[in-house]
């Protein structure tokens, strides 16, 4: 039995809220239950709060979210959805590291929060999966 859960609380302006939600709601799939609580519908991600705070974003975050698509071949399609949905499309890398391939996107959401879209990690070796 698990007694924790997660949520990741995301701050924002209270001018942006709306627009961080409804991206994110959208883009996740997710039931916004309150304006800034979103939840995975299936009960299983991590649910996503936002929360208005005075000060704006001045620097890069410390940490962002990983967005993973199924296979490689969906990588793109993805990435343009999100800009579909508002979303800024950065830089892409496809580097190995540690013996596995490592390919993602750089992405900005509408209010500038910064994420990526990933495609699995492979065995460059075999082509085994990341377990």
């Amino acid at each position: 039995m698990r007694d924790v859960s997660m949520a990741v609380t995301i701050d924002c302006g209270a001018d942006e809220i709306e627009t961080a939600a409804a991206f994110w709601a959208a883009a996740l799939g997710y039931d916004r239950v309150l304006p800034g609580y979103l939840v995975d519908p299936a009960g299983v991600q991590p649910r996503l709060s936002f929360e208005v705070v005075p000060e704006p974003k001045t620097v890069k975050n410390r940490w962002h979210l990983d967005l993973y698509v199924d296979h490689l071949d969906a990588l793109q399609s993805k990435v343009d959805e999100l800009v579909a949905l508002g979303a800024t499309e950065g830089l892409h890398f496809e580097e190995p590291a540690h013996g596995y391939t490592d390919v993602f996107t750089t992405m900005l959401d509408p209010v500038g929060n910064e994420f990526c879209v990933c495609a699995p990690h492979v065995r460059v070796e075999d082509g085994a999966a990341l377990e």
